[in-house]
Parts: C-alpha cells; sequence; structure tokens
C-alpha cells in the first residue's frame, strides 16, 4: 500500500472527546489519503456534517473501535517526513504537517477590532504590510521568490506593500489562501475556500490550488515536472458546499460525502454518475415555502435613504470610486455586484458612515436619510442602519460574556457591547430565535427535532438559547446570531454584504424564509404609515440573493465605475 497521510478504516465511529455515548460520525467505507501520487479530496454534503470532517481530519475528536497511532494524521501507520535532500546528503527540516484555513474566523484575542480602522491606515506608513506578514509569521520564513510567485499567481502582488488592515474581504481571503500555501504543509485544508470571491477569482484560485495539488508548481517560484514532483506534492482537502457538481474542481479526484453523520468516499467520477442519476441539487436545503413580497414600484414620492451623486474617492494616484451616482429608496432591493477590488467596500463604508471622507462630502453629493454624514450622529445612523458581513462577524466581541440574546439586542442601537432590553425588545428577540432553535440546541444541529415539544418546553429552549454564552456556539450558529442582530430592530436600511458567509446551506435557506416573514410584515405596517425598508445584499452567488431573480434591481460596479444600473 502506497504511504498515506490519513486511513480510516470502515465502520470507524468519531465521538467528541470525553465520555459522550452518540457518536459524531461514522464511516461507511475507507478514508484514505496517499502522501504520493494525483489525488485530491473534496468533503460535500450536510455543513455540520462537514465540519466534523474536517475536525476529525484535524485530530480533534476521539476514534472507536481503535485509537490511531501517534501523530498528527489519523491513522497514518507508516507515514514519515522526508529527511534528505534528493541527491545530496543534506537533512532538512519537514514543512508543517497540516494548516487548516477556515475563513470564518473571529479575532484571536476575542475582544473587538474596529473593522473600520482600515480607511484611516491607508495614511499610516507604521502599519505591518501583507508581505512583512509573509516574512514574519510563517515558519520556517518563506523566500522572496515563492512570496513572488504565488502572490501572481493568486492576483495580490499589488497588496504586498499594503497593511493588512486595509484589505477588503476577498484581499483578505486570497492574502489567507497564499499564506497556506507558502507554508508548504503535507496537507492543506480549506473550508469553503470559493464563497465571497468573484467567478473569475474562483476559476483562478482553483487553478492555482490544482497546479501546487499536482505538483507542477513548487513555491520556490520555479517550475518542477510532475512525474519526479508527485511525490513532493500537497495534498488539497476541499470542504465544499451542497452535494452537486456545479463548481467542483477538475482535479477533484475523490469525494467524502457526509449524510445523517454518515461518511462514504467514492472516486469523482462514482460521484458525478450518482448525482447525475439521482437529479441531487447543488445544495442540501430543506423544501421550504416561501410567499415572496413584491417590491415596491420604482416611482418614489418619498425622499431617498441614500443619495451617491458623483463620489469618487482616491488613494493617491489610485481610484477606488470614479464618478459615481445611487439613489436607494424606501422599499427598494437593491443588488450591489462587482468583482473584488471593484470598489463595493469602499462605497459600502461611504453609506455606512465608516469612512472618513463620508463626513467631508456636501450634501449634494453624500446624504444619508436626507442629511450630510456629519450632521448624523455616529450612533443614531447605527440606529438605523442593519449590517451584517464577514467584517462582523470577525469583529464582534467574544470575550466580554454575552449571550445570545444579548448579541442579537446589541441591533437595536448597532453596539458592540451589553445594553439593557425591554422586555418587548427580548420577546422580539426570542421570536427571532425559535424558527432556529433546532439548529441552536447543542447535540440536534441539523435535524428539526422539537416539533412535538410542548409550548411550555420551548419556552425553557427559547430561554436557554437566549442566556447561553454566544462563545460557546460553532461559527455557523454565530454567523446565524448576528444576522439575527441586523434585522432584530428592523432598521430603515438593511445591508447584508455577504451575510451568508459562514453559515450552511439549510442554515441559510431558514434565514431567506424568515426575511420573506419580516418583509411581509413591514409591507403591511407600511401601509399605515411606516416607512418601508430598504435592502442592498452584496454576494457573488445569484442563488444567495434573497429573493427571487426579477424582484430587485441590480448596481454593479468595475474599476470603480458604474457599468450596470437596473
Amino acid at each position: 500500500m502506497k504511504r498515506a497521510l490519513v486511513s480510516i478504516p470502515a465502520a470507524t465511529r468519531v465521538f467528541p472527546r470525553g465520555n459522550a455515548a452518540a457518536p459524531l460520525l461514522r464511516f461507511r467505507t475507507p478514508l484514505h489519503i496517499p502522501d504520493d501520487g494525483e489525488y485530491a479530496l473534496a468533503i460535500v454534503g450536510e455543513g455540520e456534517g462537514r465540519r466534523r470532517l474536517v475536525q476529525t481530519l484535524l485530530s480533534k475528536h476521539r476514534f472507536h473501535p481503535h485509537p490511531p497511532a501517534p501523530g498528527i494524521f489519523p491513522y497514518a501507520f507508516n507515514w514519515a517526513p522526508r529527511e534528505h535532500v534528493p541527491g545530496s546528503s543534506e537533512v532538512v527540516q519537514p514543512p508543517p504537517s497540516i494548516r487548516h484555513l477556515t475563513f470564518s474566523k473571529p479575532s484571536a484575542t476575542g475582544e473587538f477590532t474596529d473593522f473600520t480602522a482600515r480607511y484611516g491606515a491607508l495614511q499610516e506608513e507604521d502599519r505591518d504590510t501583507l508581505f512583512q506578514f509573509f516574512r514574519e509569521s510563517l515558519f520556517p520564513a518563506p523566500t522572496e521568490d515563492a512570496i513572488t510567485a504565488v502572490s501572481h499567481a493568486l492576483r495580490i502582488q499589488h497588496l504586498l506593500n499594503l497593511p493588512l488592515v486595509a484589505l477588503s474581504s476577498g484581499q483578505t481571503r486570497r492574502s489567507r489562501i497564499a499564506a497556506g500555501l507558502l507554508a508548504s504543509p503535507r496537507m492543506l485544508i480549506l473550508e469553503d475556500p470559493f464563497a465571497g470571491l468573484d467567478v473569475q477569482s474562483r476559476r483562478e484560485i482553483a487553478g492555482m490550488l490544482g497546479a501546487v495539488n499536482s505538483g507542477a508548481v513548487d513555491l520556490k517560484g520555479t517550475s518542477q515536472g510532475v512525474p519526479d514532483g508527485q511525490e513532493h506534492a500537497m495534498r488539497l482537502v476541499l470542504s465544499l458546499r451542497g452535494t452537486g457538481i456545479i463548481g467542483l474542481p477538475e482535479y477533484v479526484t475523490h469525494i467524502a460525502r457526509v449524510i445523517d453523520n454518515e461518511v462514504e468516499t467514492l472516486s469523482k467520477e462514482e460521484y458525478v454518475d450518482g448525482v447525475e442519476r439521482q437529479g441531487e441539487t447543488q445544495h442540501v436545503v430543506p423544501d421550504m415555502a416561501r410567499q415572496p413580497v413584491a417590491v415596491q414600484d420604482s416611482q418614489h414620492s418619498t425622499d431617498p435613504v441614500v443619495d451617491v451623486q458623483g463620489v469618487s474617492i482616491a488613494y493617491g494616484d489610485a481610484k477606488v470610486l470614479d464618478d459615481v451616482s445611487w439613489r436607494i429608496h424606501p422599499g427598494e432591493r437593491w443588488h450591489l455586484q462587482g468583482s473584488n477590488g471593484s470598489g463595493k467596500t469602499t462605497l459600502l463604508s461611504l453609506i455606512l458612515g465608516h469612512h472618513p471622507q463620508s463626513f467631508s462630502l456636501p450634501i449634494s453629493t453624500l446624504s444619508l436619510f436626507s442629511k450630510p454624514r456629519r450632521e448624523i450622529a455616529t450612533p443614531t445612523l447605527r440606529r438605523r442602519i442593519g449590517h451584517a458581513s464577514p467584517e462582523i462577524f470577525a469583529a464582534f466581541p467574544r470575550s466580554m460574556g454575552l449571550s445570545a440574546g444579548e448579541v442579537v439586542g446589541t441591533g437595536y442601537e448597532g453596539v458592540f457591547s451589553r445594553r439593557r432590553m425591554s422586555e418587548e425588545q427580548r420577546t422580539r428577540i426570542e421570536s427571532l430565535l425559535e424558527p432556529f432553535l433546532d439548529l441552536l440546541v447543542a447535540g440536534k444541529r441539523g435535524k428539526p427535532s422539537l416539533k412535538s415539544t410542548t409550548t411550555a418546553t420551548t419556552k425553557s429552549i427559547l430561554e436557554h438559547i437566549y442566556d447561553t454564552d454566544f462563545s460557546h456556539f460553532p461559527p455557523n450558529q454565530q454567523a446565524l446570531l448576528l444576522f439575527l442582530r441586523a434585522i432584530v430592530s428592523r432598521p430603515s436600511l438593511l445591508i447584508l454584504d455577504e451575510a451568508s458567509q459562514g453559515m450552511d446551506e439549510e442554515t441559510w435557506a431558514r434565514c431567506r424564509v424568515l426575511l420573506d416573514r419580516e418583509w411581509a410584515e413591514i409591507a403591511r405596517d407600511a401601509k399605515e404609515g411606516i416607512n418601508e425598508q430598504a435592502v442592498v445584499v452584496v454576494s457573488h452567488w445569484e442563488e444567495e440573493v434573497p429573493w427571487e431573480k426579477g424582484q430587485g434591481r441590480i448596481l454593479r460596479l468595475h474599476e470603480g465605475k458604474v457599468v450596470l444600473k437596473e
């Protein structure tokens, strides 16, 4: 048998650390990841199951009936790192064994991180740059040739001299993938690596990862032949959304599918044949009835919520926004489109009032709720705009001991700290938590299992979830709670910037159903004199926009210019 990085026998059961009786996973078939040859694994299926399998590969759980051999790779009895450079007597230090990249990652300290600091940081010369990050945070430090090669391949070479805090979410994702490659692990695990990337970026990064996986490209900036280089190749494991074949990279050779916490490993050919034969869809989601609400007509008698006219923003000689005009009226739904680096983040920072230049723009150029930014107190603006994004996820504090209910309740003021809630507000928060109880209750994620409970039991479970520490929930559920935070006050303007990142498919499907309910109630209230909610969604995936195609409007940016408005 070939050398193995991972070799888990069939019928192996995986349990959490401790004395838990219920297994997390069961392997119906063996999972064998070789150390050499052409191989790349994609993990698909239910979101919680994918997460559990990744944690299993990281040796975070215990195995039955037999524990794995000592070492970082599960059941890798016969694997040993190479010690000598071929053709010489030089002994080399083996690279790190496993590198794990998850992009739904909070601050390492658990403290609040000011995600708006990027706009001021561009003027500072003493912040660590991306190049410094690569050189100083990785061990052993990569060579300049390696940094240059990977940066060009991932199209981030122009970012190397920028402060880390100045990078957009898409640029940060590319940079973290680059860091994972530069670390040269024996196995690189990437969770949902293509979320938050435009179509072209997904193709480019998939191609780069494929070249690295095959050994066709090394990380010293030189090309190596595949036949001799395969034994040096990095093994790739990609955790991907859904069970379909759309977007499945060509170089993937095997699939580990997780359904009902059972793991089945198939060749890519077997998997694709099964998907096509059974007519499976791209996402694993329940059949949920939705009642889309009609969008308000484009003819308006009310003042716009946001009025941007001829705005240009430049950093030095680089124009980030170039003569952008955009009006957003109450009740409108907009899909803000554009490739990574097209100016979406900067435009939203003006609307959110984060960008320093928003204070200097006259009302004829930028008005928010019919006022210039400088006349609106920041606490007032935060109360009127609901906002969910990967930056909010990363910035939100985990060390304050805030409960799930308290985190959702911070949305009333748009703050990142504890606040007093009225009984009415607590009732509202519980009404938002209730549709997700089975996903939030420990041990019952992913399966509706509370239908037979009594009203009293449901109330007790709601109170338990409300009072559970936010930091005790896994990333998928933290992302859900921060989404609820954005909508809790029914703000005048709701901005969902890649809000589904970090959630699994079922959770986001339920969020869409919840939005339908919310918008129906807001539309009903509008007839009683309450203004309708304006919504802006940023997503590179059409199927994740929370309304049917043709129901909303589109603004598309390219290199800072508006190229489509309809």
